[in-house]
């Protein structure tokens, strides 16, 4: 096998025969007996190749592509500011905190970005790149993939409060990996439901009412189960996004005009749906509501507009016979739903999304069986609700050729969320199981000598340090988080002299770019200011494509550039990012 090392000219060395030098014009091969050869310039490229092999790269998947502004804005899903934040840990903290695959990007190589820079700016949305795009000429010429973001901006929420997990050190990743076993996990743990829900559905502040509960010794709050706005979407429960899903949803109503926060008091309701065919697709026939008292608080059969070609009734139990007198239609439904649900209700159910596109509802507050539940390990192979309650229930549901039962099926979600709320959080997922694993080995490698110490030394122990920057109306509200993040972790940080996290306030908004691009000693350096809405729109476009530009310059090879418009309280944000590549130079 041929050693590529290169080496400098010395005829007076001594070294081995197989080794190769290259003279000065990269094209003349010197062997140690004086023997020339000319490589090809295809053996060039090989080599050129060769060396760039640790310089990392960004693309989106089939989800990111869905959201990028190449696609019509009718058809556009766009992603939410939560995206934008695990790209940001990702690059920051590496690969082996990933337990799953992030859901629209791919970022390769990426234990090798060697910074990342991101720059927030509030003030502007979609609609200003859309408009001004043509003359941000730097800007466009450095980034391939722009993407539309929901953004807490469009209900007045906070861009900071957000953000606000992203800029810390290192030490306490190592203590949430000890904690939780991944970063994937802690910010599902972590997470405030709030922050994005709002941006999605009308949820107003203020404490939610008590409600008569069960007395169950739950071992953690029933809201770390709700499926985040994200997950909404990814698991295709029909959520009121402008674009595609707006479009597709045009006839869908909200089971509330209005919500309250969810709390760990909020109310469950098992719900359960039966469809039939009809010349117009699938359409409800039945439905069933349990509360935690395991009472049937709502049930009716419902009659289709259109005409049934299938009453699937040994999947349904619907017959021609049961809906001959009933005269209940959707909307009725839908009105009897709206007026029983309180507005920080939990629903419960397998695969909720399907009964809720029969009941063309949309609810902000879902905890789905069928992915709290896991025997694989693969979040994508879904059990069934009948192996769930035979497994841990010791029920057994669905028996019989008469077809399914929705209260007994509504029953059966609403009672394996109670049993799993009075374990754990791991209990009955194979994913948390292997979560855990993986948390074990991983600690137990880092202890353990050889190669697995230098991997775990560079992720782990390898300490990572963060510098936010901006003017005064923007970092005292990161000084309340990061404040609230270092008492957390007073004795971890106490343990590293060197700050890990620093927080730079200054006077103008170019002192916040000089100061991104002279910050050379930070892993993450995150610039966040504010522009004014009602200032002449083509001076500040203008000024943006500079500071753009100037950050772009000061980046060395391998690092990660994120741009960010935060959008306004009527209009979607964007995002913009880039790993900067050997073949991407200085834009002027």
């Amino acid at each position: 096998m041929i050693d590529h090392t290169i080496m400098n000219i010395d005829n007076t060395c001594d070294e081995p025969a197989n080794k190769k030098r290259k003279t000065k014009n990269g094209c003349h091969i010197e062997t140690a007996n004086n023997e020339k050869k000319i490589l090809s310039p295809t053996s060039v490229q090989k080599s050129a190749k060769i060396r760039k092999r640790h310089v990392a790269s960004f693309r989106l998947k089939a989800t990111g592509e869905t959201a990028a502004l190449t696609v019509p804005a009718d058809c556009r899903i766009p992603l939410l500011l939560t995206d934008i934040q695990h790209l940001l840990l990702h690059s920051l903290l590496g690969n082996l905190n990933l337990t799953q695959s992030p859901r629209w990007y791919v970022l390769d190589k990426c234990s090798h970005i060697s910074k990342t820079s991101c720059l927030i700016i509030e003030g502007l949305s979609i609609k200003d790149w859309e408009k001004y795009k043509d003359t941000m000429v730097k800007t466009r010429s450095i980034f391939d993939n722009v993407v539309e973001i929901l953004t807490p901006s469009v209900y007045g929420g906070s861009l900071v409060k957000e953000l606000a997990l992203v800029p810390l050190s290192e030490t306490e990743k190592e203590s949430i990996i000890q904690q939780y076993g991944s970063m994937n996990l802690a910010l599902e743990v972590r997470k405030d439901l709030m922050i994005m829900m709002k941006a999605v559905f009308p949820i107003r502040d203020g404490i939610s009412e008590d409600y008569e509960t069960t007395n169950l010794d739950e071992k953690f709050p029933r809201t770390q189960l709700i499926l985040s706005a994200w997950q909404l979407i990814e698991e295709n429960y029909p959520v009121p996004l402008k674009g595609k899903l707006k479009n597709a949803y045009a006839d869908y109503v909200m089971s509330k005009s209005e919500y309250k926060p969810v709390t760990g008091t909020s109310p469950m309701f098992g719900v359960d749906c039966e469809m039939c065919l009809t010349s117009a697709g699938s359409e409800l026939t039945r439905v069933s509501v349990v509360n935690e008292k395991h009472e049937t608080v709502y049930e009716s059969l419902v009659k289709p507009y259109n005409n049934i070609t299938d009453y699937l009734t040994r999947y349904s139990g619907i017959t021609k016979s049961l809906l001959q007198n009933v005269t209940k239609r959707l909307e009725d439904v839908q009105n009897d739903l709206r007026e029983l649900l309180p507005p920080d209700a939990i629903l419960v159910g397998q695969s909720l999304n399907s009964d809720l596109h029969a009941l063309k509802m949309m609810h902000p507050y879902i905890i789905d069986t069928s992915l709290i539940y896991n025997f694989t390990g693969e979040r994508t192979r879904k059990p069934k609700l009948k192996t769930l309650a035979k497994e841990f229930l010791q029920e057994d549901i669905q028996k019989g050729n008469m077809g399914h039962c929705s209260v007994e099926d509504s029953l059966a979600s609403l009672k394996l969320v109670q049993l799993k709320l009075s374990k754990s959080i791991e209990f009955g997922d194979a994913v948390h199981t292997n979560r855990q694993k993986y948390k074990e080995n991983a600690i137990k490698m880092a202890t353990q000598p050889h190669y697995a110490l230098s991997i775990f030394n560079h992720i782990i122990e390898q300490k990572k340090t963060s510098l936010v920057v901006g003017c005064d109306n923007i970092t005292g509200d990161y000084h309340t988080f990061l404040t609230q993040a270092k008492e957390s972790l007073c004795t971890q940080l106490k343990k590293n002299k060197s700050k890990k996290v620093k927080l730079n306030t200054v006077d103008g908004i170019e002192d916040v770019i000089s100061t991104i691009t002279q910050a050379d000693d930070y892993n993450l350096v995150m610039g966040h200011l504010k522009v004014d809405e009602d200032s002449d729109d083509m001076k500040i476009v203008n000024r943006v494509d500079e500071w753009v530009a100037n950050i772009w310059n000061g980046l060395q090879e391998s690092a990660l550039c994120v741009i960010v418009f935060g959008g306004t309280t009527k209009e979607n944000g964007i995002a913009m990012m880039k790993v900067k590549g050997t073949s991407h130079g200085s834009i002027k």
